[in-house]
């Protein structure tokens, strides 16, 4: 059992429908005014202030949408070497977040080595061209070679910054463009970067619980793409709109069918809710991952036990499971007959196929679950 269990925890990492992660194309019309929200300015910065900015928490650079291997030494010492010698460096792109400060799109690994270097935590070697620097840290670039010191201080680093209020459809495509030649990020790895906060945190914090890993059978180190953030992400953006969370200069927000657009508002919703509110809707979403897996056990979330977990089972599902407020067994089989009699019946299997995220689909299938929620309570 124990081998077979390990199997599922390999295998369902897996979700139905996941390539909607990797879609970057905006889908939406073309001569939307959305193009007139697009700014992107140039600017250049000293590696100086860049590492000032950096030090006062500023500059986001450590974020694990940033995947790719580490530089080794060589490439490191390269990096300061060609520097040094005056050699431009590619463009790097930032994206300016609303209180200014900043997320690294693309130049991490340049960052992180120039910040190291000055940190003196590496020294100089195998320098083809200015090999009378090898063995030296920054802080032995004195005297004579002081003028190094500067030289690495005051260099101007190009930079293409992304403003806001550029939407997330657009910011997508960019990310793809210009780490076009690693390792593609699909859109919750890139959403991971653009809204660090608090309400991210918390759907992170979620992922790595006992009960997530228990109900999904998704283990945190083995999600290398965020798929469980991702599972969660949408579940937030849902339970948010039908719960009448979400509003626009003062209007109820009203979904159009642009899934990404709600998962945007959803997101910028939760960094900004107040901590408590952040723990009790955690605490909240966890109990109802202790009543789905009460109810349900290893079927839950999906179409039969050895399935991948099905994106919208995991959002409709986990919704009615925070209308559940006891775990009873006397209820348990009524419960799972009648859910199970839905998501099986030939409208539900509709309201997941294809168009799953178009209004009429996503109104059905949470038509449907609150139907089976009103049963429960009567």
């Amino acid at each position: 059992m124990e081998n077979q269990e390990e199997k599922y925890e390999e295998d369902e990492i897996e979700l139905e429908n996941a390539e909607e992660l990797e879609n970057m194309e905006y889908e939406g019309n073309a001569n939307s005014y959305v193009f007139k929200e697009v700014r992107v300015t140039k600017k250049d910065f000293s590696v100086y202030e860049l590492l000032r900015k950096y030090k006062q928490g500023k500059l986001i650079l450590d974020v694990s949408f940033q995947r790719r291997k580490v530089w080794s030494d060589k490439q490191k010492c390269e990096l300061i070497e060609s520097i040094l010698m005056g050699l431009p460096l590619p463009i790097f792109y930032f994206k300016q977040l609303d209180n200014s400060r900043y997320v690294v799109v693309d130049g991490k690994q340049r960052l992180s080595a120039l910040f190291g270097y000055l940190n003196n935590e590496f020294v100089l070697k195998d320098l083809k061209i200015l090999n009378f620097l090898n063995t030296k840290k920054f802080k032995d670039l004195e005297n004579e070679l002081g003028i190094y010191q500067s030289q690495l201080e005051d260099y101007q680093v190009y930079s293409h910054v992304i403003l806001p209020p550029t939407p997330d459809k657009v910011l997508f495509d960019v990310f793809d463009r210009v780490n076009r030649g690693g390792t593609k990020l699909n859109k919750q790895e890139i959403r991971n970067a653009l809204y660090q906060g608090k309400g991210m945190e918390m759907i992170h914090e979620i992922t790595k619980s006992e009960i997530f890993q228990k109900v999904t059978r998704i283990k945190p180190e083995k999600d290398y793409r965020m798929k469980g953030a991702y599972l969660l992400t949408r579940f937030f953006a849902f339970y948010l709109y039908f719960s009448d969370k979400l509003f626009i200069k003062g209007e109820k927000y009203k979904y159009n069918g642009d899934c990404d657009n709600l998962i945007e508002i959803s997101l910028k919703y939760l960094n900004s809710c107040e901590n408590t509110k952040l723990i009790k809707l955690k605490e909240q979403t966890e109990r109802a991952l202790e009543n789905t897996y009460f109810y349900l056990g290893r079927l839950a979330f999906r179409k039969t036990e050895s399935h991948p977990i099905n994106m919208n089972l995991f959002e409709t599902t986990l919704f009615l499971m925070t209308n559940i407020t006891e775990q009873k067994e006397g209820i348990k089989s009524v419960l799972k007959d009648k859910l199970y009699k839905v998501i099986n019946s030939e409208e539900f299997l509709i309201y997941i196929g294809n168009g799953r995220d178009g209004v009429p689909n996503v109104m059905g299938r949470f038509r449907l679950i609150h139907s089976v929620i009103k049963e429960i309570k009567e």
